[in-house]
């Protein structure tokens, strides 16, 4: 089960950096990570600022939880990381709540969500 958790947390950390990039690249906001999927953005205030906003801040919780996973990773399958994992289960907790409190205030302040 852990290894699973760890999986899936390295695998989020690389789906939100792969998110920004694109979302930079593109000037399209990700629905289901950045923004609910039934937003309406097309009352949206400012969307390149969100996207500036947001940018480097969900790069660098995106690499945040993938080292975290990909410690994890290796901790259940070779073993001996001792307290270190339960550690970096923790600040993954953390990370997530954070990029989510980031999240809902540039919606307010550039999208008006």
């Amino acid at each position: 089960m852990d290894l699973f958790l760890d999986v899936f947390i390295a695998g989020f950390g690389l789906y939100l950096i792969y998110a920004a990039v694109n979302m930079k690249r593109t000037g399209e906001l990700a629905k289901g990570i950045m923004v609910s999927r039934d937003a309406d953005l097309s009352k949206a205030k400012d969307i390149p600022g969100f996207i500036r906003y947001m940018y480097g801040k969900t790069i660098a919780i995106g690499a945040c939880s993938a080292v975290c996973g990909a410690v994890g990773v290796f901790g259940d399958t070779h073993g001996g990381l001792g307290i270190l994992q339960p550690v970096m289960t923790i600040a993954v907790f953390f990370v997530i709540v954070i990029f989510g409190v980031l999240t809902v205030k540039a919606q307010k302040r550039y999208l008006g969500l």
